[in-house]
């Protein structure tokens, strides 16, 4: 995979981006650290890539949260113990609107 730097995309766009065509990908980087993933994508391909994209970001998300919970502890809680945390938070909520 290319490595581009952000200076080198401001100067010259054009032929950076050639640069990244042998595989469709590149990264960008800034002061040596990744900042973007660049992808080769075409009118027939944008939809499909976006989709694609935006399942993985879910399914990162959701794997941070199950992990997060697992860590605290939560991932244990019966549901019982759940709905009772969801009917408190509700209450607080419903009396800081009525302030």
């Amino acid at each position: 995979m290319q490595f581009l730097t952000v200076r080198e995309l401001s100067k010259s766009p054009k032929e950076t981006l050639a640069k990244m065509a042998e595989d469709g990908k590149a990264v960008l980087t800034n002061n040596g650290k990744p900042q973007a993933l660049i992808i080769r994508i075409d009118e027939s391909s944008f939809e499909k890539t976006l989709t694609l994209l935006q399942k993985l970001e879910f399914s990162q998300n959701l794997t941070d949260m199950r992990l997060t919970s697992m860590k605290n502890g939560n991932s244990e809680m019966t549901l019982d113990e759940i709905n009772a945390e969801i009917k408190a938070a509700r209450k607080i909520r419903q009396s800081k609107s009525k302030k």
